[in-house]
């Protein structure tokens, strides 16, 4: 008996191109195919008709300023407003993403430092009313310890 390469029990397998393919196989590849397209679609039309929202930030800006002598207190508060307005126009000016900008004002002297005024405002109650005194927090209590400091 002659042995031949493919018994005659068991068939010779077709080339992996004309193989049939299982109907389900197809049917998945399909469905995979349409849920991708139209996925994409609906995040491109999505895009054009409303696009995404920017973030927005807030910005904290701390100030420092050196009492100079014989300086009063509301010669220094006035001081520490300018700066501030200063800083918060700046920072307006420099980033148009920022929404809130928070400036606080420290004032440096006889080795003490007290904070003497918070500026916490948004971009549009600034374009508004663009005044320090308006939006600006004042410490009572800085006054007497800066000229507690200066009796030491």
């Amino acid at each position: 008996m002659w042995l031949t390469r493919y018994p005659a029990h068991r068939p010779r397998r077709a080339p992996f191109y004309r193989r049939k393919k299982h109907s389900w196989q197809g049917s998945i590849l399909s469905a995979g195919l349409v849920a991708l397209l139209g996925g994409t679609g609906i995040w491109l039309t999505e895009a054009l008709i409303a696009p995404q929202a920017s973030q927005a930030y807030t910005s904290r800006l701390d100030l420092f300023l050196a009492r100079e002598a014989e300086e009063t207190y509301d010669t220094l508060l006035r001081r520490g407003e300018m700066a501030a307005r200063a800083g918060a126009q700046r920072t307006f000016d420099q980033d148009l993403l920022i929404t809130n900008v928070a400036v606080t004002v420290v004032v440096e002297g006889e080795g003490v430092s007290v904070p003497i005024l918070a500026l916490r405002v948004d971009r549009d109650q600034w374009q508004a009313r663009p005044e320090t005194y308006y939006w600006a927090t004042y410490y009572r209590t800085a006054e007497a310890l800066l000229n507690a400091s200066q009796r030491f």
